[in-house]
C-alpha cells in the first residue's frame, strides 16, 4: 500500500520559483501500514532520507496504471542525481494550499501530470541536491562548489577524495535555507529522463499486494451498496423500511458543486443499503422496493429525442450574444477566417458534405466506484478513495463535515482504472453522507449496473462538415459544426464567445491549408450527465475531421496520405504523419483482402498519427489486424510508459469505435453491464507498433511538453473507418460500428 501524505507539522524548505513553502512531515504510520523506516530525516515536503541512506519521495499523482507515478520520480531523480531504483515512492496526500507544494496531490487528469509538473519537479530536485551539497561543503570545509561532484546520492570532494552520502548530511541540510534556483542536468547527460526503468507499481499489482479502493478494510467497518433512481433526475419519494438483516437504508443527496444535468443539487436521488457484508448489502439493495418521483419531462429523456434536438440545432441554433444568458442551444463561433467559407465552397468545383454521429459512451472502469470513510463527529474524518482528484475530494469532505482540513486524513489508493470518471466526487460524497449518518466506518460501493447506468458519460455529438475542392484538388473552403452537450456548463461554467473547449478540441486551429474556414460549436440541451473521458472532445472531433479529410481525398482522386501531407502546413505534423506512414508500411501494398487507413490529430500539446490495417472476419465484420502509432510529445520521460499508454489507448479507442454506446429510454440508461457492452477479446487484439519522435537536443522551457495518456484514442476511430471504407467502399459515419453487439456475439 502506498503511504499517505501527511500533516502539517514544522518548517521545512522547498524553493520553487524562489519561494519558500511550508514543509509537510510524513506520518509515523498509516492505518494500513506501519512505518518501517529507521528515524528518517525530513529534508522537505517530498524528500525523506533515512539514516540508512534510504530515500523516499512523495508523489502527488494518482496511480491508475498510466505510469506517471514512476515517471515523476524519474524527473525528480534526474536532478537529485539518484538512481530511481534506490527510491521508495509514497503517495502524496491532498492540501488546500495554493499553489500545492511539490509532493502533494495533483489532479490526475487531461494527460497533464508529467507535462504540467516537469520543470517544477526538475527545479525541486536540483534545489534539494544543492542544499545537500551545501551541507557537505560545510562539513568538509571547502566552500568552492566546483570542487564537488555528485553521483547517485554520494557527494565527492575532488581535492581530498572525501565523500558524504546524502543520508549523512540530510539532517544538516534540513536546517539550511535553500537556494532560489539551481543548475539543471544538461539534457546530453540525462541518466533518468528518456530512459525506461522497471515500474515499482507492477510487482505488487502482479502478486496481489497492491491495495485498491475495494481492498481497504477498517476495523468495525460495515458495507453499503448504492441504489439510484432508475431515471436521471428522479427523486426519492419516501425512505423505504430497512430490510430484515440489514443495518440501515440511508438516503443520499446531490450536494452543491456535484449537480450534473438532470441530477440537480438537492435531489435525493439514491439510497445506500448498509449491512455487515458486501454480499448481504448488495442482495438487499437489489430486492429493495423503492418509490421514486420521476421528472415531469421523463418521456422526452430518450436517445431519439436527443438526436432530433441535435438535428434541429444543426440549422436552427441561436448565435451567442455577449452579456446575454446564452442557454443550451446557443451557437458559438470558434474560428472564422477573413474570407467567407460558405462562399468559397459555393464557388468550388466540387462540394463534399457529410454528417457524423457519436453516442454517449460510459467509462466502464474495471474497478467500480467505491469509497471508505471513518467519521467521528466533530473530531476527525479518515477517507480511502481511488480518486483522480484528491484535492477536490478533500475540499468536498471539508464542506460536508464542517471539519478543518487538518482534521481530515485522506488516502489515495491505487485506481482500477480512472479514465476521467474517478475525477468526479459523487461517490465520495455519498460515502461521507452514509458515514455521517451511521457514525461508524463504512465502505460504499456501486454495483456494476449502477456504474453503467449513472455514469457521467462522454457526450453524444452530431457533427456536420462541408468543404469545397477547386480544380487542382485544393481545399477552397471548410465549414464545421459540432452539436454536443457542454461538460463545462454542467459544472457551472459560464461559456465565453467560443463555447466549451471540449466541444471543439481537435477541430480548430488545424494546420491544414484551408482557403477559408468556419468552425462552430452548439451546446446541446440534453440533461444526461456528461464528464471527462479518455480524450473527450478530441475523440469526437478527430473522428469527424479525419473522416472528412479522407472523403475529400477520395473526391479528389488522391492517396489519403499524400493528400494530407500536401495540405499540412506544420512541420511537426508532417513529421508525425510521415513516421506513422513509414511504420505502417503505407508505401507497400497490403495483402489481398486487407486495406489501410490513416489519420492524424493533436491534443494536450502532442501530435499523433495512426495507420490501421483491417480485413474481414468470417462473418464479414471488420477485423483490425495492425496499428502503427507515431507520436511527437516533445520529450518522453519514460519511453516504455509512453508506448504502454498508446497501446492501451488503441484498445480503449477500438472498444469505443466498434461497440461503445449508451442509450436512454424515459431517462433510464439501457446498457447496464458488460454483457450488453461488447469488448474486444484477446484473440482480436491487433499488432500495435509505436514510434516516438526524438526529443530535442536541449529542451526549452518555452515549448510545451505534450501529454500521452489519452493520445492513443482520438485517431484510432477515423483511421479504422478510413481503412474500412477503402476495403469495402462503405463509409461509416455513425459510431459505433456494431451498436447492438453483446458479449455473446
Amino acid at each position: 500500500m502506498q503511504d499517505m501524505l501527511p500533516t502539517l507539522d514544522r518548517r521545512g524548505f522547498l524553493g520553487t520559483g524562489g519561494a519558500l513553502t511550508l514543509g509537510l512531515v510524513l506520518p509515523a504510520a498509516s492505518r494500513l501500514e506501519a512505518a518501517t523506516d529507521p528515524a528518517p530525516t525530513q529534508v522537505n515536503a517530498w524528500l525523506t532520507i533515512g539514516s540508512d541512506d534510504r530515500i523516499t519521495l512523495a508523489i502527488g499523482s494518482s496511480d491508475m496504471g498510466q505510469g506517471s507515478f514512476a515517471g515523476l520520480a524519474q524527473v525528480l531523480c534526474e536532478d537529485l542525481m539518484v538512481d530511481p531504483a534506490r527510491v521508495k515512492l509514497v503517495q502524496g496526500g491532498p492540501t488546500l494550499k495554493t499553489p500545492a507544494p511539490v509532493g502533494t496531490a495533483i489532479n490526475t487528469v487531461g494527460s497533464g501530470v508529467t507535462r504540467n509538473n516537469f520543470w517544477r519537479l526538475r527545479d525541486a530536485g536540483a534545489i534539494a541536491r544543492e542544499t545537500l551539497v551545501a551541507a557537505a561543503m560545510a562539513q568538509i570545509g571547502d566552500a568552492s562548489r566546483s570542487n564537488y561532484t555528485v553521483d547517485n546520492g554520494v557527494i565527492r570532494h575532488g581535492p581530498s577524495g572525501a565523500t558524504r552520502r546524502y543520508g549523512e548530511v540530510a539532517a544538516a541540510a534540513a536546517l539550511l535555507p535553500p537556494p532560489a534556483s539551481a543548475a539543471l542536468v544538461p539534457d546530453a547527460q540525462f541518466r533518468c529522463i528518456g530512459k525506461t526503468f522497471a515500474r515499482p507499481d507492477i510487482p505488487p499489482k502482479v502478486d496481489g499486494s497492491a491495495v485498491y479502493g475495494l481492498d481497504v478494510r477498517v476495523p468495525g467497518m460495515v458495507y453499503a451498496v448504492i441504489r439510484h433512481c432508475p431515471s436521471i433526475g428522479g427523486r426519492l419519494a419516501a425512505t423505504p423500511a430497512t430490510p430484515a438483516g440489514a443495518i440501515a437504508v440511508v438516503p443520499t443527496q446531490v450536494k452543491p458543486g456535484l449537480g450534473r444535468g438532470a441530477e440537480a443539487v438537492g435531489n435525493v436521488n439514491a439510497v445506500a443499503v448498509v449491512s455487515t457484508s458486501t454480499w448481504d448489502a448488495w442482495q438487499a439493495a437489489r430486492r429493495l422496493s423503492v418509490k421514486w418521483t420521476l421528472p415531469a419531462d421523463v418521456a422526452a429523456l430518450n436517445s431519439a429525442q436527443f438526436m432530433a434536438d441535435a438535428q434541429a440545432l444543426m440549422t436552427g441554433a441561436k448565435p451567442y450574444v455577449a452579456g446575454a444568458a446564452n442557454p443550451p442551444g446557443t451557437l458559438y463561433t470558434v474560428e472564422r477566417s477573413t474570407a467567407d467559407a460558405a462562399a468559397a465552397i459555393t464557388r468550388a468545383g466540387k462540394v463534399v458534405e457529410a454528417t457524423y454521429a457519436l453516442p454517449y459512451v460510459a467509462h466502464a472502469c474495471m474497478e467500480v466506484l467505491n469509497c471508505t470513510v471513518d467519521y467521528r463527529a466533530g473530531e476527525r474524518c479518515e477517507v480511502w478513495a481511488p480518486t483522480q482528484s484528491a484535492r477536490g475530494a478533500l475540499s468536498l469532505v471539508v464542506a460536508l463535515t464542517g471539519l478543518a482540513p487538518e482534521q481530515i486524513v485522506f488516502h489515495t489508493t491505487y485506481l482500477g482504472g480512472g479514465l476521467g470518471r474517478k475525477a468526479e466526487q459523487d461517490f465520495i460524497s455519498q460515502a461521507v453522507q452514509v458515514a455521517m449518518a451511521l457514525q461508524r466506518p463504512v465502505k460504499l460501493m456501486w454495483p456494476r449496473e449502477e456504474d453503467f447506468a449513472h455514469d457521467q458519460y462522454r457526450p453524444m455529438a452530431l457533427v456536420k462538415a462541408r468543404a469545397g475542392l477547386d480544380a487542382g484538388g485544393a481545399i477552397a473552403g471548410w465549414t464545421y459544426r459540432n452539436v454536443s452537450p457542454s461538460i463545462l456548463a454542467q459544472r457551472g461554467a459560464v461559456l465565453g464567445a467560443t463555447g466549451d473547449s471540449q466541444g471543439y478540441e481537435g477541430a480548430h486551429a488545424l494546420p491544414y491549408s484551408f482557403g477559408a474556414r468556419l468552425t462552430e460549436y452548439v451546446s446541446h440541451p440534453s440533461p444526461v450527465p456528461v464528464g471527462f473521458w479518455r480524450s473527450v472532445g478530441a475523440s469526437i472531433n478527430t473522428f469527424a475531421v479525419e473522416s472528412m479529410i479522407d472523403e475529400l481525398a477520395a473526391a479528389a482522386g488522391q492517396d489519403p496520405y499524400q493528400f494530407r501531407r500536401a495540405r499540412l502546413t506544420d512541420p511537426r505534423w508532417i513529421a508525425v504523419l510521415e513516421a506513422a506512414a513509414a511504420l505502417g508500411g503505407w508505401s507497400t501494398p497490403p495483402a489481398a483482402g486487407r486495406a489501410r487507413g490513416i489519420a492524424i490529430g493533436s491534443a494536450f500539446n502532442s501530435i499523433v498519427a495512426q495507420v490501421v490495417e483491417v480485413g474481414k472476419s468470417s462473418s464479414g465484420q471488420v477485423r483490425v489486424l495492425k496499428c502503427a502509432v507515431a507520436i511527437d510529445c516533445y520529450l518522453a520521460v519514460s519511453p516504455g510508459s509512453v508506448e504502454a499508454q498508446l497501446v492501451g489507448g488503441v484498445v480503449h479507442g477500438l472498444n469505443a469505435a466498434l461497440y461503445g454506446r449508451q442509450t436512454f429510454v424515459n431517462g433510464s440508461a439501457q446498457v447496464k453491464n458488460f454483457n450488453a457492452s461488447r469488448m474486444i477479446r484477446l484473440n482480436e487484439m491487433p499488432e500495435v507498433r509505436v514510434t516516438i519522435l526524438p526529443a530535442p537536443a536541449q529542451a526549452d522551457r518555452a515549448v510545451a511538453i505534450g501529454g500521452v495518456g489519452e493520445l492513443g484514442v482520438p485517431t484510432l476511430a477515423p483511421a479504422l473507418a478510413n481503412a474500412w471504407s477503402r476495403l469495402t467502399g462503405q463509409r461509416v459515419r455513425t459510431l459505433p460500428f456494431y451498436p447492438t453487439a453483446t458479449m455473446g456475439d
